[in-house]
């Protein structure tokens, strides 16, 4: 018995010392009272800690556990990612105790759709040794939008194609008395290009043979006011 014990012991403190991650969403429940980003969508950082006396390369992932159909979610993590990409490219060296309370950002996007959820589990994990991660679960509401502000809103596509390398278009339909323009920047917010919606419907074509490969950014601003935000990725 007392064997046992002691092998118990041993396995318990191999279990609590080997885990030298740990993971805090700033938010677990988001939605737009409390966590509308610059970008038009929702989203919170997630705190990660290196509770290690190593220096430990960590890496992020997500995991979708449900989401309304046409809807998306991305993070953040050295880059942000399209919504394809469900692990991180590269990791970040953390020092022994580091604390980031920033890098680690995630978003979701209804993309017009209301209402709209997603439930999105997130972890951080040593690259050294995936098994050694921390996880937790944010997540994610649009409340249902009225039937006047249907009737009354202005409407914008997504980009398409998207990816591209040359050329993407953008359908968009105005109110009579709305003037638009949209802002297109990169991930640094440096801006690319500008464009002044004069017509009350059509679509836009946007030439990026020229533009650099990533992730762009257009924000629309509709009567002064930012309306919405649609991503484009360049690539090559």
């Amino acid at each position: 018995m007392k064997n046992l014990l002691l092998f118990t012991f041993a396995i318990l403190s191999f279990t609590v010392f080997s885990q030298s991650i740990s993971v805090e969403a700033h938010k677990t429940e988001v939605d737009p009272s409390c966590c509308t980003t610059l970008i038009g969508d929702i989203g919170t950082e997630i705190t990660v800690r290196n509770t290690s006396d190593e220096t430990i390369n960590i890496m992020v992932s997500r995991q979708t556990l449900n989401q309304t159909l046409g809807t998306e979610n991305y993070f953040c993590w050295n880059a942000c990612y399209g919504a394809s990409t469900s692990v991180s490219p590269d990791g970040k060296m953390f020092a022994p105790q580091q604390v980031d309370e920033n890098s680690f950002q995630v978003h979701y996007d209804n993309l017009g759709y209301k209402p709209a959820s997603a439930t999105v589990k997130y972890c951080a994990f040593n690259e050294a040794n995936p098994s050694d991660s921390a996880c937790t679960i944010v997540y994610y509401s649009f409340a249902a939008t009225s039937v006047n502000d249907n009737f009354n809103s202005s409407y914008f596509s997504e980009f398409h194609p998207n990816p591209t390398s040359s050329t993407a278009f953008l359908d968009y339909n105005l109110n009579s008395s709305d003037v638009a323009e949209i802002v297109v920047t990169d991930m640094l917010g440096s801006i690319v290009k500008k464009e002044i919606i004069k017509n009350k419907n059509g679509t836009l074509k946007f030439d990026v043979s020229d533009t650099k490969m990533g992730l762009y950014f257009a924000n629309i601003l509709v009567n002064g006011e930012f309306k919405t935000m649609k991503r484009l990725v360049v690539s090559r």
